[in-house]
């Protein structure tokens, strides 16, 4: 399972555009209209790339949820 989550952050809060949970990369990539490669490298990356760092770009989390 994974968690997808795409917000903006405002100053001291955030705005929340999207946050659901899917059963594979494969959906979120279906859901959001990316490549799954496009999601792997979202999924996996520490750092984000440098388009990423401008003031009005929303931030895109995916998460792994772990079942215990």
């Amino acid at each position: 399972m994974f968690n997808c989550k795409i917000y903006q952050e405002l100053g001291e809060s955030s705005l929340t555009i999207f946050d659901r949970d899917f059963k594979s990369l494969r959906e979120i990539a279906k859901e959001l209209g990316l490549s799954y490669q496009q999601v792997a490298d979202l999924s996996s990356r520490i750092t984000r790339p440098k388009y990423q760092q401008f003031k009005f770009y929303p931030k895109i989390d995916i998460t792994r949820i772990y079942n215990y």
